[in-house]
């Protein structure tokens, strides 16, 4: 699931804790708002799927580092004023979580999959991307001793499979440079650090509120991309097509912050469990999207792998809830 700031995964996660809680609000999941709440789930998630076809598209004219930099700036200044509640409140022993949350999130997850798309094209970073759930189920087993079904290994196991499918046959052919197989490794990367990132930013969604806890992870990760501002003076910015900055835009502004706040509502009003269920559709959209808007043609291996990668993620996801 795309480069995001506290996306998928992480938002269902964070605001299901906070609904068993009974912290959902008052404009919970009503008949009138649970309709309007899907239809919400539904664009974030449209977002999200495609945010992978705008970075893949992008970054073949752009290098990472300065399209990141751009990217990372303007998000975090226009939700700054989001996370400003959390940072008032915030305990100075949460300081240290939230800036590796910012960092796992904003770096971790961000600057691999950035990178590796150069080399894989969008539809296959869109399905590896669907393996968030498992990183999250692995992580917590490892490092909150949470119980995990033996279905759930075995749907993780089955995923793991799709990913090699996926990889596989372009990333060992003859004359391949290995950059489709490293590309494959970054993006997997990078999902496995938001899974990290998930984790450790739940505390302190259920402390200060989901939204504004990623807002301000968001706006702690950005920080570091302060120092690479230089790279904006060698990027070829000014030759750059008005559809690239489009895509830019797109990315900063409806991937990050306007998926970020319409995921809330979806939460908040169709409730945790059915709002997760819209994030299947998620690689759907980014498999479709990269076919439409890019001309990617799926091979046999993509189909294979997607389904293998679905059925394990399903499997998984489902046997723990």
């Amino acid at each position: 699931m795309d480069p995001k700031t506290g996306p998928s995964a992480q938002a269902a996660e964070t605001h299901a804790a906070e609904a068993r809680r009974g912290g959902a609000g008052p404009g919970g999941a009503g008949s009138g708002g649970a309709g309007s709440g899907t239809v919400s789930g539904l664009i974030a998630v449209t977002l999200w799927g495609l945010a992978p076809v705008a970075t893949r598209a992008l970054v073949l004219q752009l290098a990472p580092l300065p399209l990141l930099v751009l990217r990372v700036a303007v998000a975090g200044l226009i939700l700054l004023p989001v996370a400003i509640p959390a940072l008032r409140r915030l305990d100075r022993a949460h300081a240290p979580r939230l800036i590796a949350a910012g960092l796992l999130g904003m770096v971790g997850y961000n600057l691999p999959v950035t990178v590796g798309l150069q080399w894989l094209p969008a539809s296959t970073a869109a399905l590896i991307l669907a393996t968030e759930p498992i990183w999250i189920l692995v992580l917590s087993r490892v490092f909150l001793a949470e119980p995990v079904p033996r279905w759930s290994w075995a749907g993780a196991a089955v995923a793991v499979a799709g990913v090699a499918v996926l990889a596989g046959p372009e990333a060992f052919a003859a004359g391949s440079s290995g950059r489709v197989l490293a590309g494959a490794g970054l993006v997997l990367l990078g999902t496995a650090l938001f899974g990290a990132y998930t984790i450790v930013l739940r505390p302190l969604a259920e402390r200060y509120g989901a939204v504004p806890a990623a807002a301000a992870s968001t706006v702690a990760g950005a920080v570091p991309y302060v120092l690479f501002a230089g790279t904006l003076a060698s990027a070829p910015l000014g030759g750059l097509h008005p559809a690239a900055w489009g895509e830019l835009a797109f990315l900063a502004l409806g991937s990050t912050v306007a998926g970020l706040l319409l995921w809330s509502v979806a939460v908040t009003r169709a409730g945790a469990t059915r709002a997760g269920l819209l994030l299947y559709l998620e690689p759907l959209v980014g498999v479709a999207g990269a076919a439409i808007l890019l001309g990617e043609g799926l091979s046999p291996a993509t189909l294979a792998g997607g389904l293998l990668i679905m059925l394990g993620v399903g499997a998984a996801w489902f046997s723990r809830r």
